[in-house]
């Protein structure tokens, strides 16, 4: 198992469990000790992790400013992914001009979008989304203007936010790194102008977060729950949360592993 598919299962583990010491971390994920605390360790020091005596912690302070490296990232929740992108792609219908975000889950929806090969009219601020996109002949894609975040393919800027605010577009597709109470938030302030942006150029909003998202909130607000027509989630999401949801009249549609 490659090195980030290994630290992104150990802190799904962790997010579910909170605490772990190395000896059940190693028993439950089926790898050596000695691995697992190469691994810890390297999630330690690049803030992923807090070590205790024996084990380790999520880093809890560092979630609403941190965000996973592009390799970690990737690898989280990647069949939740897959699954919630497919769900989404399938909303997407022939001639619609589609807004799609920055993210990991989003880019699981570009890429089952390519299967479907459906003529549709694509803008995006992620270059690695794009990419997909110009896979396909009957995609006509168009790329955001702006400085491309150190360390991902996402473009952000002001050069960026303004062409986002002159399109109208029949739907977006967007992402979250926390969804709480309180609303959609994401870990810097120039992800978050381009995400409301996209917001508000949209006549429906769909939001890909899987459930480990949920109910949690990062450094900077760029939404309401209100604002979003429609989530898309996978079935491990705590039902206090749906019901939460449903009380606030926000439709969410489950995925589930039987779908795939």
């Amino acid at each position: 198992m490659l090195p980030a598919k290994r630290r992104a299962r150990i802190i799904e583990f962790l997010r579910r469990e909170e605490m772990a010491s190395l000896k059940e971390l190693a028993e439950r994920l089926d790898m050596s000790v000695s691995t697992i605390r190469r691994d810890v360790e390297y999630l330690c020091s690049t803030g992923h992790l807090t070590r205790t005596h024996g084990g380790a912690m999520m880093n809890v302070s560092a979630h609403k400013g941190f965000e996973p490296e592009a390799a970690i990232s990737s690898e989280l929740e990647s069949d939740a992914k897959l699954r919630i992108g497919r769900y989404a792609a399938g909303l997407v219908q022939p001639g619609q001009t589609v807004l799609v975000d920055s993210g990991t889950t989003t880019l699981a929806a570009a890429n089952a979008l390519i299967d479907r090969d459906i003529p549709f009219t694509a803008f995006t601020n992620d270059l690695a989304i794009a990419s997909v996109f110009s896979h396909s002949r009957s995609i006509n894609t168009f790329v955001a203007g702006g400085n491309v975040r150190p360390g991902s393919s996402t473009l952000l800027g002001a050069s960026a936010v303004r062409t986002v605010e002159q399109l109208r577009a029949d739907i977006a597709i967007i992402g979250a790194h926390s969804v709480s109470t309180d609303g959609l938030s994401d870990t810097s302030i120039e992800l978050c102008e381009i995400k409301r942006a996209i917001i508000s150029a949209a006549e429906f909003t769909v939001l890909l977060a899987d459930s480990s998202k949920f109910f949690s909130r990062s450094f900077s607000l760029f939404g309401n729950l209100e604002e979003i027509d429609l989530i898309i989630t996978d079935d491990r999401i705590n039902p206090e949360v749906i019901k939460e949801l449903n009380q606030r009249n926000i439709p969410v549609e489950t995925v589930s592993q039987e779908e795939d």
